[in-house]
């Protein structure tokens, strides 16, 4: 094997996808948020964001239009992108994103990497939503203690708690 495609491999192997869509999530809202005047000035006129939050430079608002962006689920490429940020807790089986008309801050490990974000519902707050909305990523561990979880609950047919 010769160096490049050495390198081309390591390199290869560093990469986390999973990193890299949610942070593009996170970069749509920031987007969004950027040439969305309402959010704007929701953050500038609101009671409840702290200070500290109204300085982050990575204000972003969930305007329900990154679905359209992303390719349709019946792509290999939609089905990994919306696999992703559904394993993650950013879109619902249904297709609808966990901050939809939000403000977002999210907050970053030093690697640059999206860790967790909390959202402020914009506007009307519908029956069974709540008014801040919290996300943390998910440990990689916890994706395999969850099936085990199921697998176990499949097995004898009953749920453990």
């Amino acid at each position: 094997m010769r160096n490049s495609e050495r390198d081309y491999l390591s390199a290869l192997g560093q990469v986390n996808l999973d990193d890299a869509y949610i942070r593009q999530a996170f970069d749509y809202y920031r987007k969004r948020y950027q040439v969305s005047e309402l959010a704007q000035r929701f953050v500038a006129n609101s009671c409840i964001i702290e200070n500290e939050f109204r300085l982050n430079m990575s204000i972003g608002y969930c305007d329900r239009t990154m679905g359209r962006h992303i390719p349709k689920v019946k792509t290999c490429e939609g089905t990994v992108i919306r696999g992703c940020l559904q394993r993650a807790g950013l879109i619902r089986a249904s297709g609808h994103e966990l901050f939809r008309g939000c403000v977002v801050f999210p907050s970053y490990h030093e690697g640059g990497n999206v860790i967790s974000a909390i959202g402020y519902r914009m506007g009307r707050v519908r029956k069974g939503s709540k008014p801040v909305v919290y996300w943390h990523r998910p440990q990689p561990k916890a994706f395999v203690d969850k099936g085990m979880l199921l697998a176990r609950e499949l097995i004898h047919g009953k749920a453990y708690h």
